[in-house]
């Protein structure tokens, strides 16, 4: 949800930094901007939120006091400077590197620093969550440690109390609700009973409790809930408390509670009729409140949710619906209601909307196996598409390289590079469309074919690929000195394993390339 735009500055003489850094992918909600500078002026210290420093270290030191606070530092130093620096940047700095350093070395820990900084922004962005969500409920909402300290509250609890969160923090019940010392001594109207029956019991419990204040006595119905830490040790409570007192019956007091709530919701009797909906089963589903009570839920659940599309990992069912013109997913969960004598009284069908997680997850599986560059699939992709699509067909491989593409990017950089690899791309599937078309790496291309193929065709149609090419790269300066070979491999036996076929494809590419380049091999007769 959220993005983090990483602006960073590199002090330095060399380009090293620069050029590696370049190179490293942006991280799923992260984008970068370089900016590379040789002298430390005002503008190179401020405006960035990363700041390199790759220069000696008495410049280095002079430079430290004159970075704005919150600014993350990476100090690039030899290693007889290493004890100097960091006794005086203390704990200003995110990172030190010690020189001299690789290409390797500086996407390496620069990966790590993108690592330390999501972790960072991730508890941010569920701490910004978590009182969002609790400042957007009406109940009064508290967590408190095991001595009984309040560590979080929500707007709602300090509205009650009259008292701010700074006020509430480390503080107990007895100065929360202005209590008397020997109320509190006697445990009425506190509440102490009930934070004990909840760690004796390690679940969530349901109390009506009596809450005495300066504004008079309270009415509360209250969840409980225990919080456990990551060894399954209880280390607090955290409490929902809806405030009763001035309301008129049970039925207000349901229908705040489900309007409240941000999923559609629907209250069946023992009778399979609806008897109450909430604002969010209107706004979702489209249909008055008034219209829908009184109808039986299986016949309503057959009409909206006859497109059930599976059961999801956490055993709920999920249906794909057509809402005011937009294909919403929704997960269905479907709760028994019990009165206090354990008897069925009813059913509670939530209808969550999931349809930004499903999008999100469909986006991260196809980045996962698709190459950013050039669009086709990448290794994991060609692998995933041959272990669920292979069968017992035959597999034919045709493996294409480029010859003398690192010239290329010597010469002319990697963006002609890139440039060629996208065209490569391209041409390629205009000659095999209908086929997966894989980028294994660097200037490594893999095409697929599954089914019967003669091999001689294949041969044609490769050789009319290495035509196209060398058309495309004899009309681009900076391209006309590249060629292409390619390997073709096939087999039709199911038990042989892909990776023995890849390596035949490959047999037959290196023998084309031995024998002249910009041409085809038959790994069936090298």
């Amino acid at each position: 949800m959220f993005h983090y735009e990483l602006i960073i500055h590199i002090l330095s003489t060399s380009a090293l930094l620069e050029e590696t850094l370049a190179q490293v992918p942006e991280p799923a909600h992260f984008s970068f901007h370089f900016r590379c500078f040789s002298g430390d002026s005002d503008e190179s210290l401020t405006a960035c939120n990363l700041l390199l420093l790759d220069l000696p270290a008495a410049d280095i030191l002079r430079i430290l006091p004159r970075i704005a606070s919150g600014t993350d530092l990476i100090l690039c130093s030899a290693p007889e400077d290493i004890s100097l620096l960091q006794e005086a940047a203390a704990n200003q700095y995110a990172d030190l590197w010690v020189k001299p350093f690789s290409s390797s070395f500086i996407t390496a820990r620069f990966n790590r620093l993108l690592e330390h900084l999501w972790l960072e922004k991730d508890d941010s962005f569920i701490r910004t969550c978590l009182n969002t969500t609790i400042n957007s409920i009406p109940d009064l909402i508290w967590f408190k440690d095991l001595r009984g300290s309040h560590e979080m509250v929500n707007d709602a609890f300090c509205h009650a109390v009259g008292k701010t969160k700074q006020d509430i923090q480390g503080r107990g019940h007895y100065y929360i609700w202005d209590l008397k010392p020997e109320e509190y001594a006697t445990g009425e109207y506190v509440c102490l009973e009930t934070e004990e029956e909840v760690l004796r019991q390690r679940k969530t419990c349901l109390f009506d409790e009596k809450v005495k204040s300066s504004h008079g006595l309270r009415q509360f119905k209250t969840y409980k809930s225990p919080i456990f830490d990551d060894t399954g040790e209880v280390i607090g409570t955290v409490g929902i408390a809806h405030d009763v007192t001035v309301l008129e019956n049970i039925s207000t007091e349901l229908d705040i509670l489900l309007n409240s709530m941000p999923f559609a919701i629907l209250v069946k009797n023992d009778k399979g009729v609806i008897i109450n909906s909430n604002v969010k089963f209107s706004e979702y589903f489209q249909i008055p409140r008034e219209q829908i009570q009184g109808k039986y839920y299986d016949e309503w659940k057959k009409d909206a949710l006859n497109t059930l599309t599976g059961i999801n990992e956490e055993g709920y069912a999920e249906a794909a619906l057509n809402i005011g013109g937009k294909e919403k997913v929704f997960e269905i969960h479907e709760e028994p209601i019990y009165d206090i004598f354990e008897n069925l009284v009813g059913q509670l069908c939530i209808c969550r909307d999931i349809t930004v997680e499903r999008t999100l997850e469909q986006q991260i599986l196809q980045t996962s196996i698709t190459d950013f560059l050039t669009g086709l699939y990448n290794r994991r992709g060609f692998y995933d598409y041959i272990s669920r699509n292979r069968g017992s067909q035959t597999v034919s491989l045709i493996y294409l390289d480029l010859d003398h593409f690192k010239n290329v990017n010597d010469v002319y950089g990697h963006q002609a590079g890139d440039e060629a690899l996208i065209l490569v791309s391209r041409l390629m599937k205009e000659c095999f469309p209908q086929t997966l078309i894989a980028r294994l790496g660097g200037d490594e291309f893999l095409i697929t074919l599954l089914g019967a193929y003669d091999t001689r065709k294949l041969l044609d149609q490769s050789q009319l690929l290495l035509d196209k090419m060398q058309l495309a790269f004899r009309q681009s300066r900076q391209l006309n000195s590249l060629t292409a070979s390619i390997g073709i491999a096939q087999t039709n036996d199911p038990g042989l394993p892909i990776d023995t076929l890849i390596y035949q494809s490959d047999q037959a590419l290196y023998f084309a390339k031995q024998h002249g380049r910009a041409r085809c091999c038959l790994y069936s007769d090298v």
